[in-house]
């Protein structure tokens, strides 16, 4: 059924509700008890907290109530509460909210301080609880516990769970409560892709679907890139391989590339056996090394890789430079371009090794942890009326309302094809973006709780997006790993990570460039691995295989 005509359905139920009846605050203090319970509160009439919700159908309250939510506000945002989406769920639900939304660069010092001071909100929203904040304030019993609630009052939740492996159990705590919910990204977009220079192809005689299709064939073609002069300049100034890495200090290479020799992430990951791997140490992981330094003295990658920032590698892309880069559109790797011309950039499949015959790419687990959450202050009635709230947010319309809000003001049907959505282009001078966050939804720039399915990705009349989903399931989609699910570490796991992590990353990442850029002899990988080891590879190691073994049996 069409957004609108879910809406209308969803909107036409609703019941006119009464002014609002005050805040729903249990007041209570964090529970002393070691096991964490929901806050009870009693009703001066005599009645129970949840004769006003409704169980099912709107509004979930029968007289309307004020609860007190602590979000953050983006660079983007207007003011909450004047944005479209919480006045629809406000009409919809009977729900008000009295907000408190620090920017967004300050959010984990108010939000620290609210939850260590007790003066903290009824409901989370887009606060990015962390698993560590999860587990902490789950303990103290300042967060609730979910999972009855969800139970009892989540069909859409529940669905997710049921419909998607791994998905309750990244979710859920070590000691077995689910504290905070969080969003989950279906996306038909399943890894970064590596763009490839159409123009290029074209100079060279390539056809796109016969990109290669492992490092030997992608070696190949660099090589042609650099020689050939696929920019038809006559100067040899392309850069084959363009990427930046100023942030990540090469990271980002390692991830998108140590894959194809069977490396699922330079550091953690688990293989198909269960068993948790600290990939630098692997012996493949010099194969992949061997290959990048290979790269780097054939001048098949850019030599600025490891300080350059992407709008640096945007700007020499402008130029005609780049014949590929990883990146999320084709704009960001060759410069702006229309559409149309977007439409037409192919994705390099992913890739195979001699020492990894399978096709292999990484996604993520589409998960953004902690998303909301309900604290002790809420009673009974709230807490019951506000997992009814947010199960919406779960439904497939409910989704597309928070992202994209009614339609009408950023968004309509397509005039070729009414399944379809297009964009209405703001006529003021700002751009869409400017236009959600600033009216519409605090779900730009900011993660909120939904479930996104891949049918979303797809929804729209636009010949780009339509593209980078079909090399998308073409070429990725079919060779995607996940490098490790969503794990919640205990307090002394954790502690065991805190130890030894910054250091062995430090020395990891400086090692590692070293051996890109030529500056250290493979005749001192040994060495290297032996360093690693020495830094507490392997205790960090056992911490991760017990969180992954707990979320292994929670998953079965």
């Amino acid at each position: 059924m069409k957004t609108r005509q879910l809406l209308a359905s969803v909107l036409a139920s609703a019941l006119l509700v009464a002014a609002a009846a005050g805040c729903g605050d249990g007041g209570s203090a964090a529970a002393e008890s070691s096991e964490p319970q929901a806050v009870q509160s009693g009703a001066a009439d005599g009645q129970t907290d949840l004769d006003n919700v409704n169980e099912e159908g709107y509004p979930v309250v029968k007289e309307a109530i004020t609860v007190t939510m602590m979000g953050q506000k983006a660079g983007i945002h207007g003011d909450w509460d004047k944005m479209e989406f919480f006045e629809i769920m406000r009409d919809m639900t009977g729900i008000n909210f009295e907000f408190d939304t620090p920017a967004s660069e300050v959010l984990e010092e108010k939000k620290n301080l609210a939850l260590n001071s007790g003066n903290y909100a009824e409901v989370l929203f887009g606060t990015n609880l962390t698993r560590d904040q999860q587990v902490k304030y789950g303990s103290q019993g300042i967060l609730l516990p979910l999972e009855d609630l969800i139970d009892r009052y989540c069909p859409n939740i529940q669905t997710m769970f049921e419909e998607n492996d791994g998905v309750r159990a990244s979710m859920t705590a070590p000691d077995g409560h689910i504290y905070a919910l969080g969003q989950l990204a279906t996306s038909p977009l399943k890894a970064t892709a590596m763009w490839v220079n159409i123009d290029w192809l074209d100079a060279l005689g390539v056809d796109p679907d016969d990109l290669p299709t492992d490092v030997d064939g992608l070696f190949d073609l660099l090589v042609r890139f650099r020689d050939e002069d696929p920019n038809g300049n006559g100067v040899q100034d392309e850069i084959p391989l363009n990427v930046f890495d100023d942030a990540d200090k090469g990271d980002g290479l390692y991830r998108n590339m140590m894959p194809y020799f069977g490396v699922l992430h330079p550091e953690f990951y688990v293989d198909d056996d269960g068993k948790i791997h600290y990939g630098m140490t692997d012996d493949n992981a010099r194969v992949a090394f061997e290959y990048f330094n290979k790269l780097w003295a054939e001048n098949l990658i850019s030599h600025d890789a490891y300080t350059q920032s992407s709008a640096d590698a945007i700007a020499k892309g402008a130029e005609g430079l780049n014949g590929a880069g990883f990146h999320a559109l084709p704009r960001f790797v060759f410069g702006n371009m229309s559409i149309e011309k977007e439409a037409t950039y192919p994705m390099m499949p992913a890739l195979s090794s001699a020492v990894n015959p399978e096709q292999t790419c990484v996604g993520g687990t589409g998960i953004s942890q902690g998303v909301f959450a309900l604290t002790d202050k809420c009673s009974e009635e709230t807490a019951a009326a506000m997992m009814r709230w947010v199960d919406y947010l779960y439904s497939e319309e409910g989704s597309w309302l928070i992202h994209y809000g009614p339609e009408g003001h950023i968004w309509e049907y397509s005039e070729n094809d009414p399944s379809l959505h297009v964009y209405i282009q703001p006529t003021d001078g700002r751009n869409v973006e400017e236009v959600r966050g600033g009216e519409i939804t605090p779900d730009c720039g900011v993660s909120c709780p939904k479930w996104v399915r891949e049918s979303t990705e797809g929804a729209w009349d636009d010949v780009q997006q339509q593209a980078r989903i079909a090399w998308s399931e073409k070429n990725l989609n079919p060779y995607v790993k996940t490098a490790l699910p969503d794990l919640f570490l205990t307090e002394e796991e954790q502690a065991v990570i805190d130890m030894y992590y910054t250091d062995a990353k430090k020395y990891r990442q400086e090692n590692a460039a070293k051996f890109v850029v030529g500056d250290k002899s493979f005749d001192e990988w040994d060495a290297f691995v032996d360093g690693m080891h020495s830094m507490g590879v392997e205790e960090m190691i056992g911490a991760y295989q017990s969180a992954y073994d707990r979320w292994a049996e929670a998953n079965k």
